[in-house]
């Protein structure tokens, strides 16, 4: 079976417990690593979450795989949070950092610039608007971020 027909299943196998749980997945891989084949989910929600979570969640999801015989091969599986560094995305990524500071990188200049540090005013479909330290707001285009994620300081 493809890679790709393995995660589309697993990702209704695991739907029910994710949502049970009241967690997001944000990223779920299946690839070959340097110990073998990785099933790794990254999940989250409001607020965080633990270890202790995961630790059940890994549990939950295992289970259900070895049960539907979804994978031939050995595998190890993970489940993860996606940690403080998180890359935002989708549009509820976006949302829920309304008003925070974020690191932008661009593909294309916007304003003069590849870079930004700069809180996000609002969010849409094809853009989000950004206020720099002086006060002036920026449209940039989602279609131009290569990546963003929330701003931290040490």
């Amino acid at each position: 079976m493809e890679d790709n027909v393995i995660l589309e299943k697993i990702k209704e196998l695991a739907a029910p417990a994710l949502s049970e749980a009241g967690v997001e997945l944000v990223d779920l891989i299946y690839r070959h690593e340097s110990g073998g084949m990785v099933l790794r989910f990254t999940v989250d929600k409001a607020g965080g979450i633990s270890i202790g979570e995961c630790s059940g969640l890994s549990r939950k999801i295992e289970a259900l795989i070895e049960g539907a015989n979804v994978i031939d091969s050995r595998y190890m599986l993970e489940v993860q949070s996606p940690g403080l560094d998180r890359k935002l995305a989708g549009t509820s990524d976006f949302e829920r950092v309304i008003g925070k500071d974020l690191d932008i990188i661009l593909n294309a200049p916007v304003d003069g610039k590849w870079e930004y540090t700069a809180a996000l005013k609002w969010v849409g479909e094809e853009s989000i608007k950004i206020e720099l330290a002086d006060g002036r707001e920026v449209t940039v285009p989602r279609e131009a971020i290569v990546k963003a994620k929330l701003h931290l300081e040490f």
